[in-house]
């Protein structure tokens, strides 16, 4: 398989690219599986950001692939990038691993996340659980789907109902102060609170109804990017904290909801952060 042509107007070239590019990160995922039988290789990045040698195995694994299907589209991946991304035609956004520290500590909640842009319009999303064998995937205006099953969010429309996912930055903790005083707001308003160490599988979880929300101030458009497809084709709403759409061209922060408690957290985020959010910029990776 090989595809150069225009994508961005043909879903049936989406869909064609489902299956194969699912199975790719079920492949890639053996990787990650295979990995809890060696010791792991960690190189540090910067202050409390780390990379191993499988981060960079499933990358080299998928690059691979990704380019002999299609050659002549981009891929922008968290092991490589650099500063400000731009995204000119069709351009893959991959994450090789969303959860490393989890992974460096055999705490089995970790994810391939995969997205295809083009420019700012989300495609594809693809993210994969290897410890569950659980591949969430969205086509933009296709649904979305959890092993080939469609998902929906949740309807829970009362924040005392709902069940939030949250993440932190440990290379930002300049700013902790924000994520935690908006996390005990939204603890005292609603069921339970639970952070995870994977937004791309938050996002997902949020998509198929086992969280209502998810909110962090500092990710990356490879954290996010698929995730947020997969969430908007189940039902869900996706912005920044500001309320806008999340930029897939440098970081941003993600308040992500199944829809129906979207406002009221945007709501709290302003009480709790307010002008403070805006100044905030996610460390470039």
């Amino acid at each position: 398989m090989v595809l150069n042509e225009n994508i961005a107007t043909s879903p049936s070239l989406w869909q064609q690219l489902l299956e194969p590019v699912g199975q790719l990160l079920r492949q890639a995922g053996r990787l990650i599986l295979d990995s809890s039988q060696t010791r792991l290789q960690v190189e540090k990045k910067s202050a409390d950001n780390y990379v191993t040698d499988i981060d960079l195995a499933v990358q080299k694994y998928m690059l691979a692939r990704l380019a002999e299907w299609t050659p002549a589209w981009p891929v922008i991946a968290e092991e490589s990038a650099t500063g400000r991304q731009e995204l000119t035609g069709q351009t893959w956004i991959l994450d090789p691993v969303d959860g490393t520290t989890n992974l460096m500590r055999a705490y089995h909640h970790s994810a391939i996340s995969l997205a295809l842009a083009d420019e700012n319009r989300l495609l594809l999303g693809f993210v994969y659980n290897p410890y569950t064998d659980e591949l969430f995937t969205a086509v933009a205006g296709g649904g979305a789907h959890l092993n080939g099953l469609p998902i929906q969010t949740s309807r829970h429309s009362k924040l005392r109902d709902c069940l939030v996912g949250f993440g932190t930055t440990p290379y930002d903790r300049a700013n902790a102060h924000l994520t935690f005083s908006l996390a005990e707001n939204i603890f005292m308003q609603t069921l339970e609170i639970r952070r995870s160490g994977s937004a791309a599988l938050d996002l997902a979880y949020v998509a198929c109804g086992r969280l209502d929300a998810f909110f962090e101030l500092c990710l990356q458009p490879w954290d996010y990017a698929a995730g947020s497809l997969i969430l908007q084709e189940a039902g869900g709403q996706v912005t920044n904290w500001q309320g806008n759409a999340p930029s897939l061209q440098q970081g941003d922060s993600i308040l992500a909801t199944n829809k129906l408690v979207h406002q009221a957290l945007l709501d709290l985020v302003g009480n709790t952060a307010g002008a403070a959010v805006v100044r905030v910029q996610p460390q470039e990776l």
